[in-house]
């Protein structure tokens, strides 16, 4: 009787919840670029950063363009004045005690950023997976109460930061709600997860996420954004080298 009830609940759960729609795994993305995509942001920026029990917090001042440019200002005490730009593929730090500019290559862009979970290498990738990687739709799978479309990135260019992605997409608002990064011998190198998301502009936005290192022990970082206004007016000055000394 106990068994002949929980079949039919079974049943009748799976009747409730239908299937989600028949859509590629690139019309996804596609989907997610254009909900999430902006001509240009500001906001204020908060990063809590876990290292063995211990947290550190750092904030800033942000203004970027697309996914092309970002010019990033710290304003915690510890670290008030360096400054970051990101141009396309390049980026810069600007040091004020050392009145120095070092440009970021090779292995300094896969380390963490003010020693976070987030390393250069991540700030620097475009937005636009397709790019890098071929995408492929997985089954669906559900993430607390939201129905999510899962998509499987396998990296086409020796560029890609990783050699293998997989996203969980909120099927409604299409914002990404989960990632896990793996490198090329399967081993999961980091994860992250949507921990808000808001509405702004018109479309969803996450604007908490935390994410967290395999390679390292007890460890989270969780950067949140506040204030954010898009398509506000930029300069070319604004994102060019002499601004970071000025």
């Amino acid at each position: 009787m106990r068994a002949a009830f929980l079949g039919a609940v079974a049943a009748l759960a799976v009747i409730a919840t239908p299937a989600l729609p028949a859509q590629s795994a690139e019309e996804i993305l596609a989907k997610v670029d254009a909900n999430e995509s902006y001509t240009t942001i500001r906001y204020h920026g908060r990063m809590e950063i876990t290292i063995g029990g211990e947290t550190r917090y750092k904030t800033m001042d942000a203004v970027g363009q697309g996914s092309a440019r970002a010019f990033v200002e710290f304003t915690n005490p510890e670290d008030r004045g360096t400054r970051y730009l990101k141009r396309d593929k390049n980026m810069w730090i600007y040091f004020p005690k050392e009145q120095d500019t070092v440009k970021l290559s090779g292995h300094l862009l896969k380390e963490g950023m003010m020693g976070s979970d987030v390393s250069y290498e991540d700030a620097l990738e475009s937005s636009d997976y397709t790019q890098k990687y071929s995408p492929a739709r997985k089954a669906d799978d559900m993430l607390g109460d939201r129905k999510c479309f899962v998509v499987e990135l396998t990296a086409k260019v020796p560029t890609a930061a990783y050699d293998r992605r997989v996203l969980w997409i909120d099927a409604e608002r299409f914002v990404q709600l989960k990632e896990e990064m793996y490198a090329k011998s399967g081993k999961l190198l980091k994860t992250s997860a949507s921990l808000a998301v808001d509405r702004i502009g018109g479309r969803w936005f996450p604007n908490s996420v935390e994410f967290v290192s395999k390679l390292r022990n007890d460890t989270r970082t969780v950067f949140t954004m506040s204030g954010v206004e898009l398509n506000v007016p930029v300069t070319e000055q604004m994102f060019s080298l002499s601004a970071l000394t000025k």
